[in-house]
């Protein structure tokens, strides 16, 4: 078995059992026991460090992943100290960004000032948190250039969301008061970079003895030439996906951002497999790339292409199918999150469908056009959210983010297709998409059960039922069919 076929198994596998947890504390948990304005803190809160860490990072996470291989080729042990680079320029970064957020505080407050109470209360979590994410992801993306992916994803989608319920149990039992929470919800963040921390060096020599020598003149520009690409890449991808919720937030009021980051966060359920091949892919494209090996890209990006597109068909049916059972779960005003619901479904299926083009274009020596399209990209996407939320409201928000992901992934396959010829459909794509369409079809005859879940039950062996066995018999994913043909084989062998 490949390495990215394996690594993506044990990833989907966490990142499964995360997203289930992170299902309890979203949607039964945090909506129960915290007001709608307490719970669109942490989401805000979380989007505000997710685009800050990116501009404290400034390109550090792909210069790290793509820039690997050369560091470690002539020094095995140490890579010439390219760990003790990263968080050099990381605390650079940390103490730089900083210092913009305590200047622009009183700012932020005053932009909404109705509804920034409770945002101001708290604002000094975001230094700590800044803090904790930026040194995580220096720490993650080093672990996944030594193809040691499977612990980034145990540290941040399954002990994390362990952590944060049980938080939310102390809180509830009244162990903890409101601010005690909070502060706990951000420090959990660093038990990550000391886990991560003692990981690597239980793998071998953290190498942070920097070479000077090895850092030539032109390599150190080619760095800084690639990292301010990165960076701006990077940051404009984290405002397009974050952008949303902070608008949100600022326009329309910290408890509507409750509202969306609970419909969304459902949908996320659709990321996982993504988010798994991807993060082994992403190195095995950037060697690829160091080898000018063009076959090995093409067959990547295919791949990735139809076992995305085939999950991710497969679980937008299961929950649209099922929009009205996830909404009996929540309080009566989460309702309004069910056309988000849709909407941020059709981007993440899209997102999935077209593979990793953005990675394959990063890693590559034309990374500055990623940039182009992010930049452009982030500023229609915060033209429609501008347009769309005052009319439509939390929905607005998500037609305004599914039709710029859409347009990002097409704009990016006609660049790979037209510079390199790489395409990742195939008739099998079209096949996925109606067989998606057939099933959804035939739910809609299901007759709705008084019974949550029985009709939870009835829909989802439905379309199991279907996807399942027609997907495996048209073999419309290679990967996929020869997984289950292992699983049989093993299962054979124990007779």
């Amino acid at each position: 078995m490949g390495i990215i076929r394996r690594q993506s198994i044990h990833i989907s596998i966490i990142s499964y059992l995360g997203y289930g947890l992170g299902y309890v504390n979203t949607v039964l948990l945090f909506p129960v026991f915290f007001n709608p304005e307490e719970y669109g803190l942490t989401r805000v809160l979380i989007a505000v460090v997710a685009i800050a860490s990116q501009l404290a990072m400034f390109g550090l996470a792909n210069t790290i992943v793509k820039f690997f291989p050369r560091f470690k080729a002539s020094d095995e042990q140490q890579q010439h100290g390219f760990l003790g680079f990263a968080l050099k320029w990381a605390l650079i970064g940390i103490g730089v960004v900083g210092a913009l957020l305590y200047f622009a505080e009183p700012l932020v407050v005053a932009a909404k000032q109705q509804d920034s109470s409770l945002f101001a209360d708290y604002y000094m979590l975001l230094f700590p948190f800044l803090a904790f994410e930026v040194l995580y992801q220096v720490l993650s993306n080093y672990a996944r250039a030594q193809f040691h992916s499977v612990v980034n994803v145990f540290f941040k989608e399954l002990f994390l969301r362990i952590t944060t319920a049980l938080l939310i149990g102390a809180y509830y039992l009244g162990w903890l008061t409101l601010p005690q929470f909070f502060w706990l919800f951000v420090l959990q963040f660093g038990f990550l970079v000391v886990g991560l921390l003692v990981y690597l060096r239980g793998i071998g020599p953290l190498g942070l003895k920097v070479d000077q020598t090895f850092l030539d003149g032109p390599l150190r520009k080619e760095l800084l030439r690639y990292r301010t690409f990165s960076a701006l890449t990077n940051v404009s991808a984290y405002m397009l996906l974050y952008i949303d919720i902070l608008m949100v937030g600022f326009m329309v009021g910290l408890k509507y951002t409750a509202f969306y980051s609970v419909a969304f966060y459902v949908v996320a359920l659709m990321n996982i497999p993504r988010n798994a091949i991807s993060s082994i892919s992403l190195p095995v494209v950037s060697d690829a790339w160091q080898r000018n090996d063009l076959d090995k890209i093409q067959s990547v990006y295919a791949k990735t292409s139809k076992n995305q597109l085939l999950m991710a068909t497969l679980l937008f049916v299961g929950i649209w199918a099922n929009e009205a059972n996830v909404f009996k779960l929540l309080p009566d005003a989460y309702a309004d999150g069910k056309w988000v619901l849709f909407f941020a479904g059709i981007a993440r299926l899209a997102d999935a469908g077209f593979g990793m083009n953005g990675g394959i274009i990063v890693t590559s020596k034309f990374y500055k056009f990623d940039t182009y399209f992010n930049v452009v990209l982030l500023a229609v996407t915060v033209l429609l959210n501008w347009v769309l939320i005052p009319i439509y409201g939390i929905s607005g928000a998500a037609m305004a983010t599914a039709i710029s992901l859409c347009s990002f992934n097409v704009a990016k396959y006609f660049f790979l297709r037209l510079k390199f010829g790489f395409d990742p459909f195939d008739r099998r794509s079209v096949f996925i998409l109606l067989l998606g369409l057939l099933c959804y079809g035939a739910n809609t005859f299901v007759p709705n059960q008084e019974n949550l879940v029985l009709d939870v039950t009835l829909r989802s062996t439905l379309i199991l039922g279907i996807f399942v066995p027609v997907s495996l018999k048209w073999r419309l994913s290679e990967d996929v069919n020869q997984f289950v043909q292992s699983l049989w084989d093993r299962f054979k062998s124990k007779d």
